[in-house]
């Protein structure tokens, strides 16, 4: 595909890692006019759905094999086969050339430069989340330990922020609060030349964040009652749990999302 094919020239990739709000982020654009296409709207641990496709999700799982990996467990590096990319193709070209179109699926970060071969005017928006809360969303859904949780973390926010400091996209945090989040998707959608509804944005619910009751509370406090399991119940275990280089990630991801 050329730098003007039209396919190209509308589309809008969404990155973040898993249970990290790229659903919460890609149904409330897809109420701006983001075509998703056919995508999942009813899932286990998404009360909207993932908002994924299928097709997508099915490529990325099977190339991540193909380099000796899976989405918990990144391969050192991803070779895109031709079989891939004639995948790759074939899904592109199911997506309307006249309308501004996109998907969401958290493995992209891991295959992203394949499909800058084929969309090489693509934009992005990316969404990140404490990492505290990622863990007790992949405890509670996989059942990942915390080590294992930190460490994805940190794999998939490293490509996150390095890709943002080559393409410069917006990033929003799945952790603020409502009134906070509401405002950043009035600057993303017509940024992407979407339309912001009339009646606002209606899919973006505080409750839609696993391990959050209320709106009210913070949620990485409630993380940690998530997490009380992992830790065990020891004086001060949960002191300095973060890495080092997981919460100097944090802070610069926080810093670049002010």
């Amino acid at each position: 595909m050329s730098d003007h094919h039209p396919i190209a020239n509308h589309a809008v990739l969404i990155l973040g890692m898993h249970r990290s709000g790229t659903s919460c982020l890609a149904g409330s654009l897809e109420e701006a006019g983001l075509y998703l296409g056919e995508v999942n709207t009813a899932a286990p641990h998404n009360a909207k759905g993932n908002r994924e496709s299928r097709a997508i999700m099915s490529l990325q799982d099977d190339l991540l094999r193909a380099n000796g990996g899976a989405w918990d467990a990144p391969p050192a590096r991803v070779i895109w086969s031709s079989e891939h990319r004639a995948r790759r193709d074939a899904i592109i070209a199911t997506y309307p050339n006249n309308l501004t179109w996109g998907f969401k699926d958290p493995r992209t970060l891991l295959t992203l430069p394949g499909w800058l071969e084929a969309l090489p005017t693509v934009r992005f928006v990316g969404t990140y989340r404490h990492p505290l809360a990622v863990a007790a969303s992949l405890n509670a859904r996989n059942g990942i330990t915390l080590e294992n949780s930190l460490t994805l973390w940190l794999t998939y926010n490293r490509l996150l922020l390095d890709y943002h400091r080559r393409f410069a996209f917006t990033l929003i945090c799945f952790d603020w609060p409502p009134r906070r989040y509401h405002q950043r998707l009035l600057m993303i959608a017509p940024a992407l030349d979407l339309t912001v509804p009339a009646t606002g944005f209606a899919f973006f619910e505080a409750s839609l964040r696993n391990n959050e009751a209320s709106e009210n509370k913070n949620p990485v406090r409630l993380a940690w009652t998530g997490l009380r399991g992992l830790l065990g119940k020891q004086p001060n275990r949960h002191k300095g749990v973060l890495p080092e280089e997981v919460e100097s990630l944090h802070q610069q991801l926080q810093e670049i999302a002010a």
